[in-house]
C-alpha cells in the first residue's frame, strides 16, 4: 500500500527510514525539493507553495488520487484536514489526523490546555498568562516565591522558541558558557515593554529531571509509549509505568490517533525533593526526539499504519526496551546531484 507523509519537519525522515522493508511503499511530499524528507522516501513529489486551508486539502486529495495513495499522514494543515476525513474516505484514502480540529487547536494553545488539564492525571506547575509589561509585572508578583525561578514562553510555539528562564540578575558565567535559555528579569521587562505581545505564559521553573514521552495511539487506545529522560550524553530510556499510565489516559481523554508526545519535568514532592513529574505540554504530533525512542524497539509509524489498516496484532506488540542510553548518530544523504555550472 502507498503511504504518503506530507510536508513536515526534517525529523520526519526517521519515520520514513523506519518503514523501509515493510509492506508499505513510502511516499513524501514537500515544497522544498532539497528537503531531507524527500531524501528518505522511496517516491516523492512536490507540493505547491502558498496553499493553505481548504485549498490545500483539496489539492492533497486530488494528488492522492492521481498517485494511488491509500494512506496519508499529514504534517502541514493537520488541524484543518481533520474535517476532510470523510471526503478522503469517499475517494478510498485513509487520512490519519490526531483528533478533531477543535481538540488539536485546544492542545496547541498552551494556556487553554493548562486551564482545562485534569490534574488527577499529572500535576502542573503554577502559571499565569500575560500580554503586556503591566500584566507581566502582575503575574510575576503573584507567582514569585523564595527559591523558585520563573520562566516564560509563548502560549503557541514549537520546540523551545521563546522559552527563557528568568534570572534575578545577569549571569556572566552562564553567558560565557553559551547558555541560550536564560535572561535577566530586567532584560525581560525591557523586551516586553518594547512592543505588542502575543499571549505568553509565566510559570514556576521546575528543577528536576525533564522527560519526553513518545506515544502511538489509535482511536483513543494507547498502543505503545516510550519514556525518555533528557540530560547528559544522549538520553535514557526509562521504565516508568506511571507515565505510561498517564499516556493511556491522555490517549483516551483526547481520542488521539497517531504519534504524539508529551513533556514532563519533576517538581517537589511532599518532602521537597524534585521527584514528582509535572505536565508541561502535549503535542499532537511526533516529537523531534522520536528517533531516540525508535531505538527502544518500537516502530512507531509501522504500529500506526498497521492499526489504521486493521492488520495490527495487539497480542504481538513489541516490548519497550528500557534501561538504554541512546545517542544520536547524524548521517548526511544525497538529495539530488548538483547541476554542472555552465
Amino acid at each position: 500500500m502507498n503511504v504518503l507523509f506530507t510536508k513536515n519537519f526534517s525529523v520526519t525522515a526517521a519515520q520514513l527510514h523506519a518503514l523501509k522493508g515493510t509492506r508499505y511503499a513510502v511516499w513524501a511530499s514537500h515544497t522544498d525539493p532539497g528537503h531531507g524528507m524527500l531524501a528518505a522516501a522511496d517516491h516523492t513529489f512536490l507540493e505547491p507553495r502558498g496553499l493553505l486551508g481548504d485549498d490545500y486539502a483539496a489539492w492533497l486529495l486530488d494528488a492522492c488520487v492521481r498517485h494511488g495513495i491509500g494512506l496519508v499522514v499529514p504534517g502541514k494543515e493537520r488541524e484543518r484536514l481533520a474535517g476532510w476525513q470523510g471526503r478522503f474516505a469517499e475517494a478510498g484514502v485513509t487520512l490519519i489526523t490526531p483528533t478533531t480540529e477543535a481538540v488539536q487547536r485546544h492542545l496547541e494553545r498552551k494556556d487553554e490546555f493548562l486551564r482545562g488539564w485534569d490534574t488527577d492525571i499529572l500535576p502542573i506547575p503554577r502559571w499565569a498568562t500575560f500580554d503586556s509589561l503591566a500584566s507581566f509585572d502582575e503575574a510575576a508578583a503573584t507567582l514569585r516565591q523564595p527559591g523558585v525561578r520563573l520562566c516564560v514562553k509563548p502560549a503557541r510555539g514549537i520546540y523551545a522558541s521563546g522559552f527563557r528562564v528568568l534570572m534575578d540578575t545577569p549571569d556572566l558565567k552562564s553567558f560565557l558558557g553559551g547558555e541560550l535559555y536564560q535572561m535577566s528579569h530586567a532584560a525581560a521587562r525591557e523586551l516586553f515593554a518594547a512592543g505588542e505581545l502575543p499571549t505568553m505564559l509565566l510559570m514556576h521553573t521546575l528543577e528536576g529531571a525533564e522527560r519526553s514521552v513518545d506515544c502511538v495511539a489509535w482511536q483513543g487506545e494507547l498502543l505503545r509509549a516510550v519514556v525518555r529522560r533528557k540530560g547528559g550524553e544522549g538520553q535514557q530510556i526509562e521504565d516508568r509505568p506511571d507515565l505510561v499510565e498517564a499516556a493511556r489516559r491522555i490517549s483516551a481523554h483526547y481520542g488521539l490517533s497517531g504519534i504524539f508526545n508529551f513533556q514532563t519535568k519533576d517538581g517537589p514532592d511532599r518532602e521537597g525533593r524534585n521527584r514528582t513529574p509535572n505536565m508541561l505540554e502535549i503535542n499532537a504530533r511526533a516529537s523531534g526526539g522520536l528517533r531516540y525512542s525508535l531505538a527502544a524497539g518500537v516502530n512507531f509509524p509501522l504500529l500506526l499504519l498497521d492499526a489504521a489498516t486493521g492488520v495490527l496484532d495487539r497480542a504481538a506488540l513489541p516490548p519497550v526496551q528500557t534501561g538504554l542510553r541512546v545517542a544520536e548518530d547524524k548521517v548526511a544523504r544525497i538529495v539530488r546531484e548538483q547541476e554542472a555550472a555552465v
